[in-house]
């Protein structure tokens, strides 16, 4: 492990050293850092329109903080506990209920190489169309409450 991680920290390969060289000489820092500001922004933007189509669907179902920095939302669903988890796990509901309603995101397990159960969940937000949020997260509430009614209906509560 430490050969790989060496070979990628203390020299990045010649290719991308080649490639950032020619950026840097054809941008200058100057437009370099332009680029960086309007990619920022871009991404800032998005984040921002993800965040708030999540208020609107998921509040009462997950928790999050605004991200930062980063391309992904990291959040907590308000799921029953199982065996192994008292917070509960994502996965069923990620990789099997939500993916069939067309909504993609990796629960927290993929993560841990352990392999433990998490309630979290990492959604990007970079990719999808921003006029899609809204219905994304509508998609992922259905299914929270879905699991949620199933795991109480289960319980015999």
């Amino acid at each position: 492990m430490n050969r790989l991680t060496s070979s990628s920290m203390l020299q990045p390969p010649g290719l991308t050293q080649a490639v950032t060289y020619s950026l840097l000489s054809h941008w200058g820092y100057e437009g370099f850092q332009q680029h960086v500001d309007y990619i920022s922004g871009v991404y800032r933007r998005k984040r921002d329109l993800f965040v708030a189509a999540m208020q609107k669907h998921l509040t009462g179902l997950a928790e999050w903080s605004t991200p930062e920095a980063g391309l992904f939302v990291w959040f907590k669903v308000f799921l029953p506990p199982v065996p192994g988890s008292s917070e509960g796990d994502s996965e069923e509901l990620i990789v099997r209920r939500a993916l069939k309603e067309k909504v993609l995101a990796l629960p927290g397990t993929s993560f841990f190489t352990d392999g433990r159960k998490s309630a979290h969940v990492r959604a990007s937000f970079t990719m999808l169309p921003e006029e899609h949020f809204n219905e994304a997260m509508r998609r992922l509430a259905v299914v929270i409450k879905e699991e949620r009614v199933e795991a109480a209906t289960r319980a015999g509560l």
